[in-house]
């Protein structure tokens, strides 16, 4: 069988070597660059940033609106948690210090980063775990550092950027089967498992954008009976799936010999940064390569302090997971019914799918002016072709702001 030809970022012009369509026109560098941002405005995919003012945990204020906030990852609303505010600005919290200073092998490794290290290796039963400064760099780190330009990668089309560049600094080759089809998946790998002195299959568990979850069992079985690892970003799973929040592996009760499992505190958690868990060998393998956090500030006391105070919450959240699950299937069965295509499955990211840039962005800005505040999804994020409206529940969304959500979209 043969590849899927790339992941969808990989097919933006964001990394298009041939910098010039035309060769045989001449023109200079900034020309190039405001004639490049013209066209890609002119299509709906210009982006600009835009001041948001949280006002509260589920209302954000976007370009002098006051909107009920449906684009935010903060799952089970711990963000805004008093507890995690106390911990990381109460003056009593040692060192009463801010920045750490220096990467975690030179002075940036305090008692405190140890803490967060054996609450994160609590929460996810594992010997180890290491810290990274965001799950992008997690995924670029540990990707970049366990492949080798010897080994094969095969990657879901629909896998997250930062596993994508992951991939590509491994220089391992890289061989994209179709999202979520396994069967697919085991054809590509009968037929080039060969190429690779180690093989790995590389996947999100939830699915950043779609919200829909990998085959996660069938894909450990393929790894047994290949003799390969899997790479499982649990960044939009840690915390929402599984009875103590692991993520979909614990959910899918999937064995964990097969599985290097990366997690994030920058969503469910409420905080900022990545992280790994797993045997003591693995972590030390990335404590002596993972360049992205050898060379990284390791992260502020107030971020270390909440991150550590959120996992005590977060594995007894029992009920804040199963609420947040009720209220995605409700939300997509209405959304069904008012005739929108949204993505199925349970997890609290709910695409509806709209034909083109432009109608996405004009739609945001409708739901906007009714007091929704739903991000507009387009190419490279997204397929080439494909759109979408992104809404992302929180635990802490009342029934009527939910309500106000429904009616909004039938406005539309």
């Amino acid at each position: 069988m043969q590849p899927v030809e790339s992941n969808p970022i990989s097919d933006s012009n964001d990394f298009n070597p041939n910098i010039l369509p035309d060769k045989s026109r001449k023109t200079d560098f900034w020309s190039h660059l405001a004639l490049s941002m013209a066209e890609r405005s002119s299509k709906g995919l210009g982006r600009q940033v835009v001041v948001s003012r949280p006002v509260g945990p589920t209302t954000i204020e976007r370009n002098g609106h006051l909107a009920i906030n449906f684009g935010a990852n903060d799952y089970l609303g711990l963000a805004w948690h008093p507890e995690l505010i106390r911990a990381a600005y109460s003056n009593s919290s040692p060192p009463n210090k801010v920045g750490s200073g220096a990467s975690p092998l030179i002075t940036g490794h305090s008692q405190i980063h140890a803490e967060l290290v054996s609450s994160i290796a609590a929460f996810e039963a594992t010997e180890s775990a290491i810290v990274f400064s965001s799950g992008y760099a997690a995924n670029l780190g540990s990707l970049a550092s366990l492949a080798t330009k010897e080994d094969v990668i095969f990657s879901d089309s629909l896998n997250h950027a930062c596993l994508i560049d992951g991939c590509r600094l491994s220089r391992a080759r890289v061989l994209v089967y179709p999202h979520c089809d396994t069967d697919a998946l085991r054809r590509l790998v009968q037929d080039h498992r060969h190429l690779g002195r180690f093989a790995f299959v590389v996947t999100d568990s939830v699915f950043s954008m779609d919200g829909d979850l990998a085959p996660l069992s069938e894909i450990n079985g393929l790894c047994e009976e290949f003799d390969m690892q899997c790479v499982v970003d649990e960044a939009h799973a840690t915390g929402v799936y599984g009875h103590f929040g692991r993520g979909l592996t614990e959910h899918l009760n999937v064995p964990s010999e097969r599985m290097i499992r990366i997690g994030t505190l920058s969503k469910a958690v409420g905080c900022v940064g990545g992280f790994v868990a797993g045997n003591q060998l693995l972590i030390d393998w990335l404590t002596n390569h993972a360049r992205s956090w050898i060379y990284s500030t390791a992260m502020t006391f107030p971020n270390t302090l909440a991150a550590i105070q959120a996992l005590s919450l977060v594995h007894s959240m029992q009920d804040e997971r199963k609420l947040l699950e009720r209220k995605a299937t409700s939300i997509r069965l209405k959304l069904n019914n008012l005739g929108f295509r949204v993505g199925s499955g349970t997890s609290p990211i709910i695409p509806v799918y709209l034909h083109d840039a432009v109608e996405v962005i004009e739609k945001c800005q409708r739901l906007l002016e009714q007091g929704i505040y739903v991000p507009a999804i387009r190419p490279p994020t997204v397929p080439a072709g494909t759109s979408l409206l992104r809404i992302s529940l929180s635990a802490v969304h009342s029934e009527q702001e939910l309500t106000q959500l429904v009616s909004a979209f039938q406005q539309l």
